[in-house]
Formats: structure tokens, sequence, C-alpha cells
């Protein structure tokens, strides 16, 4: 389902399920033996993917194809998709796409190439999802920038141009830090290492608290981008990143479905072939519970 706006509000599900599903990177076989163990129903269920359908995976435009054919198939754009749809227009990005698992394009006709930019515009950066529960989920790829809300998030429709600032890692707007930032999850990984925090310098603590308080304006924000080296969820205040490195010898493809908090998990077995690891779906992880020093 193709959205064609930078932000997009979901309607309430009525009448089936709502699945929350990493970044699948190109591994649609891992995807579908996710989708077969939580019994999908694509007449009332939905499927939401956090971005970077693409790249790393053997079925990337396969990928793609589903969000623009398949009614129940959501996906935000990730980093990845963005590195693709700039690389029509700069050899510079189209080099930094194929350094970071865009090869596949070299391999796809040039008008295919033109056809996946004009799909891309239409995958949103961000949503907000309605749960039964009254609660109200935020989707994001990356973060949300420090010190902003989710209304913030919400005005991305209006401010937003296509392709700007898509590219830089180091731009602190919102749409580049939706695609790209990593500032939240890398303090909360910091915090959790700390084994003495009360000898920290003032300004530092004070820095370090600022990145992992809750993003106001949402009860909760599932994100992808930076996968955790365990391959579990990783959750701290109301932030659950849920990127398991699929890609990776190791690595897990994640499906959360908010509404009951469960989460299911698919790797490759030893001859490549697609299994489920955690099979009944198991409660994502509670958050991480902080030092008092930064209580």
């Amino acid at each position: 389902m193709l959205i064609h706006t930078p932000f997009h509000h979901l309607p309430l599900n009525m009448h089936g399920r709502d699945f929350v599903v990493g970044d699948v990177h190109g591994h649609a076989a891992l995807l579908d033996c996710l989708i077969e163990a939580v019994h999908f129903d694509p007449d009332c269920d939905r499927l939401l993917a956090l971005g970077d359908l693409i790249d790393r995976g053997p079925e990337s435009l396969e990928l793609l194809r589903r969000v623009e054919k398949l009614p129940w198939f959501y996906s935000l754009r990730g980093n990845h998709e963005a590195m693709l749809k700039a690389s029509a227009s700069s050899v510079r990005a189209g080099l930094l796409w194929h350094r970071n698992g865009g090869q596949w394009g070299q391999e796809i006709p040039e008008e295919t190439l033109r056809e996946l930019v004009k799909l891309i515009d239409g995958l949103p950066l961000a949503m907000s999802l309605p749960l039964k529960d009254g609660r109200r989920i935020g989707l994001i790829h990356a973060e949300v920038p420090l010190g902003l809300s989710w209304s913030d998030v919400e005005t991305i429709r209006h401010d937003h141009s296509p392709s700007q600032h898509e590219l830089d890692p180091d731009d602190e707007s919102l749409a580049a830090t939706a695609l790209w930032g990593r500032s939240r999850i890398t303090a909360c990984e910091g915090v959790c290492k700390l084994l003495q925090p009360e000898r920290l310098s003032m300004s530092r603590l004070a820095t370090l608290r600022f990145a992992i308080m809750p993003v106001p304006g949402i009860d909760q924000i599932i994100a992808g981008h930076s996968y955790s080296l365990d391959r579990r969820p990783v959750a701290y205040a109301n932030l659950l990143f849920i990127d398991t490195g699929v890609f990776e010898d190791d690595g897990r493809l994640t499906l959360v479905e908010p509404l009951t908090r469960r989460c299911w998990q698919s790797q490759y077995d030893r001859d490549g072939n697609p299994r489920i690891v955690v099979a009944d779906g198991e409660p994502v992880p509670a958050p991480t519970p902080f030092p008092a020093a930064f209580d």
C-alpha cells in the first residue's frame, strides 16, 4: 500500500490484527515464514514494515513490488530506500548505495529502476498506529530527534520536501534523523554499560539523561535501523527497537504485534532454509532499568 505523504495516520483496524516487522533487507523468505507462523489473514490483518525492505538479501525487488501491489502491506521509507532513490540522480549517491548492499540495482533495467524511484516516493517517513486498547503507536525507521515530540513528527507532512537531507547521516533535520539517527539507542547502550554512573560529570550525565527520556506525545515508538547484537529487541523508556540484524550470519527477523506486546523471530538454518526461532509470540522485552543516577 503506497501512501504518497511524508506522514500518515493509519485508521484503527476494527476487524483484524496489526503486525510490525523490522528491517527485512531483501529476505522475503524469512518474512513469509513469520507471516505463516502468526496465521496472517490478508482479508483483515495488516503488515507494517519499518523500512529497509531492500539490500543485503536476495529478494529486494520482490519486496518493493509487494508494497506496491498488496493492500495490506505498508512500509516506511528507510535509509536504504532513500539511497536507491537518490542514486537515480547522483553518481555519488549511487556509489554509496552500491557499497551498502545496492549492487542488485546494477542488474535491473534502467526503466525498472525509475519505476522503483517513483514507488519509494509513496513510502512515508513515519506513521501513527491506533490500537483497540486506546494506545497510540508511532512507527519510524530510525528515531525522533532529541528534544522533539511525536507531534513534531506529525508536522513533517507540511515541511518535508522529497529527497531533502535524506543522504546525510550527520544532518540534524527531522527528515534525516528519521532515516539515519542513532543518538537515542547509542545513549541507551552507553548507560547500560556504565558501572559507576555517579563518576560522570554533571554535563555528561545531563546529556545522557536527556537522550534516554521518553518521547512525548505518543504511548510507544517502534523503530528499526540500529540492530541489536544479541538478536533481541531493545526496549527503554517508551521506545522499542526491533531490528535484529537479519543480514548477519546469526541474524534474525523480528515481527511484533503491538496490541498483545508479543514478538516472533525467524532465521535461516544451517542449510539456508527459513525457520521460526521464537514460535509462540513471547513477550517483548520490558524497558531497560537504568541506574538510580539517571532517575
